[in-house]
């Protein structure tokens, strides 16, 4: 897999990648916010980029020092989604981590409530709840 650190990644390699997250989500109407937010922070990322899909992770540590990682986002294109491919990005996303030395690997979904079985079958514990604001 092709793991680059954020400075080494074009910004027009994000671009094309958030066209078409956001094509397929009808999350067009983001595509500047999204370029706005990867201009600030992508120097503070890890990519994993490959021509089916693309992984963005963000190693930080909390208040006390503990390493941890943090799956910003990843997406693979609908006629390459499989659960084989899938399973090969998490075991990569716990390899990083690790090669991070970090104790904890952060993980959700923005998108939609399947990926929290998985999570869940798979040693992840609640740490976080979320209230959407209105």
């Amino acid at each position: 897999m092709n793991i680059v650190i954020g400075s080494a990644v074009s910004m027009d390699v994000i671009e094309n990648w958030i066209k078409q997250v956001n094509d397929e989500f009808g999350l067009s109407d983001k595509n500047q916010a999204c370029l706005q937010h990867f201009a600030i922070m992508k120097n503070y990322y890890i990519f994993i980029l490959e021509s089916d899909f693309y992984a963005v992770l963000e190693q930080s540590s909390d208040i006390w020092g503990t390493r941890e990682m943090n799956v910003v986002s990843y997406y693979i294109k609908p006629e390459k989604r499989s659960i084989r491919l899938f399973l090969t990005i998490q075991r990569k996303f716990e390899e990083i981590a690790k090669a991070w030395d970090c104790k904890y690997l952060y993980q959700g979904s923005h998108l939609g409530d399947r990926l929290y079985t998985y999570l869940e079958r798979n040693g992840y514990k609640v740490a976080t709840m979320r209230k959407e604001i209105k």
